[in-house]
C-alpha cells in the first residue's frame, strides 16, 4: 500500500468526525433555537397530557434512512476498533520486553551455573588426584584400613587411579571378602568401559 493510499482510511474518518460533530452542533443550535409558538419547559410542566404535542409521523421516505445514533457509532466503530488494536499492540510490545527480559537473566543464571559446574569439575579433578597420591604414598596395611572404611564406589575409584602394584599391595593387606568385592566392582567397571568404547 502506498503512503498516500495509507492515509485515505485515516483522512476519511477524520472527516466522518469532522462532519458528526459539525451535525451535532447544527442539530443541538436547531434545539436551543425554538420558535415563537413553541411552548417553554415551564409550560409543558404544566400542561396535561392532551395538551402536550404529538410528534409529527416519520415520513415513508425517511424509514431507510440510520438515525443519528446509528450513523454515529457506524463512524466510531473504526475508531474503536482502531484503539483496540492500538492497546493490543502495545499490551504485546510490553509482553515481548518482559519475556526478554526473563530470557536474559535465565542465560545469564545458565552462564553462571556453568561456571560453577566447571569450577566444581576442577576442584574435584584435583582433590581427586590429591587422594590418590595420597593413598599411593601410604603404606600398603594403613592404606588398606583406609579403604575398607569408604564406600565401595570411592574405593574403587581410588584403586582404580593407584598404578598396579600399590594396588595390589593394599588389597593384599585387606579382608579377603571385601577384596574380593571391590575387585569384582573393579572387574565389572573395567568390563563396561571396554564396552563402551565399542
Amino acid at each position: 500500500m502506498t503512503p498516500a493510499g495509507a492515509l485515505r482510511p485515516l483522512f476519511r474518518r477524520s472527516v466522518c468526525r469532522i462532519l458528526t460533530i459539525s451535525c451535532l452542533l447544527s442539530l443541538a443550535a436547531l434545539g436551543f433555537a425554538a420558535p415563537a409558538g413553541a411552548q417553554t419547559a415551564s409550560n409543558l410542566r404544566n400542561a396535561s397530557a392532551a395538551d402536550l404535542p404529538v410528534p409529527a409521523p416519520a415520513e415513508p421516505g425517511d424509514a431507510g434512512a440510520p438515525s443519528d445514533a446509528a450513523l454515529y457509532c457506524q463512524n466510531m466503530g473504526g475508531a474503536a476498533s482502531d484503539a483496540r488494536l492500538a492497546w493490543q499492540t502495545w499490551n504485546l510490545i510490553a509482553l515481548e520486553e518482559r519475556l526478554q527480559n526473563r530470557i536474559r537473566e535465565l542465560e545469564q543464571k545458565r552462564a553462571e551455573y556453568e561456571e560453577w559446574v566447571k569450577r566444581r569439575e576442577k576442584v574435584l579433578g584435583e582433590v581427586e588426584g590429591h587422594v590418590v597420591s595420597i593413598f599411593q604414598r601410604m603404606r600398603p596395611e594403613a592404606a588398606a584400613a583406609q579403604l575398607a572404611t569408604l564406600d565401595e564406589d570411592t574405593a574403587v575409584a581410588v584403586l582404580v587411579k593407584l598404578n598396579a602394584r600399590a594396588a595390589s599391595q593394599i588389597l593384599d593387606e585387606m579382608d579377603p571378602a571385601r577384596a574380593a568385592q571391590l575387585t569384582h566392582s573393579m572387574a565389572g567397571l573395567s568390563k563396561s568401559e571396554a564396552q563402551g568404547s565399542l
